[in-house]
């Protein structure tokens, strides 16, 4: 007896293909710079607090066991004793120089170092804290004092 398609019926049929196939496909690659999903790697911070940051000068470096990165005036490192995407930094240690931006890196320190965890979605890394959350986009320190507003004007 020959086995035939038909008689099983063509859902059942296209069901099974679509395991077949299912079972064939490459499984996706992960990159060793993932850690619990949340991309390592370099981040600028553009909202805070609900809000733009004016400049895209603070910087998030996030690796397997540790963040580190540039506030507005000082380089600033932690560990993290959690597993990504969970957060619990020891103590941010930091140049501490002052300068002029001295209030919004008081602010992003106090906000970094009381985070419980990152959230990566759409090209988007989200560091929750109970108070709010630090929003950054893949990216590096700009270099020179142009705002986002005026770099989305285009010097109109």
């Amino acid at each position: 007896m020959m086995f035939r398609p038909a008689r099983i019926g063509l859902p059942i049929a296209a069901a099974m293909a679509a395991f077949a196939l299912a079972a064939c496909e490459p499984a996706p690659e992960i990159s060793p710079d993932d850690r619990g999903f949340i991309p390592g790697g370099d981040y600028v911070l553009v909202g805070m607090d609900g809000a733009a940051v004016p400049l895209r000068n603070v910087t998030l470096k996030v690796e397997e066991t540790r963040v580190s990165g540039l506030g507005p005036c000082n380089g600033y490192s932690a560990q993290n004793t959690a597993e990504l995407p969970a957060v619990a930094l020891e103590p941010i240690v930091s140049n501490r120089m002052a300068c002029k931006n001295s209030e919004l890196e008081n602010r992003f320190f106090s906000v970094l170092q009381s985070a419980t965890e990152m959230e990566f979605y759409g090209g988007v890394l989200k560091v929750k804290s109970p108070s709010t959350w630090l929003i950054f986009e893949r990216g590096v320190r700009a270099s020179s004092s142009v705002t986002a507003l005026d770099e989305v004007r285009g010097g109109q």
